[in-house]
């Protein structure tokens, strides 16, 4: 089940990448909604991770390791950094596609210290 996760996890970034590209030629255009429209290309992101650590917390035999515990740091943050963004509050989009690159860095290391072991 693990590998099946990782897999998943690394297409969700990609996918994630790819809208972030293609919504941020939107927001190049200057319509008003395009900032908002740019925050939902994160929510799969959001809600797949979202989505792991609740079946995690269910199961009470299963415990994060330190790079889990990582990753849940990361998704807390982009969270956290799109709903400020989608209130107006501020907009850090630059801060939010540097923490799903860590969030990608963090699943390869995950993987070559998987495979050395």
């Amino acid at each position: 089940m693990r590998e099946l996760l990782k897999k998943n996890d690394i297409y969700i970034i990609y996918f994630t990448a790819a809208a972030i590209i293609l919504l941020g030629f939107l927001r190049l255009t200057g319509f008003y909604y395009s900032n908002y429209v740019f925050n939902f290309a994160l929510l799969p992101y959001i809600i797949t991770r979202g989505l792991y650590y609740l079946t995690v917390w269910r199961k009470s035999n299963e415990k994060l390791n330190a790079d889990d515990k990582n990753r849940l740091y990361v998704c807390i943050a982009v969270f956290i950094t799109v709903l400020f963004s989608a209130l107006d509050f501020f907009s850090a989009d630059f801060f939010v596609m540097f923490l799903i690159m860590v969030d990608f860095l963090l699943l390869q290391n995950k993987e070559k210290n998987n495979e050395t072991s």
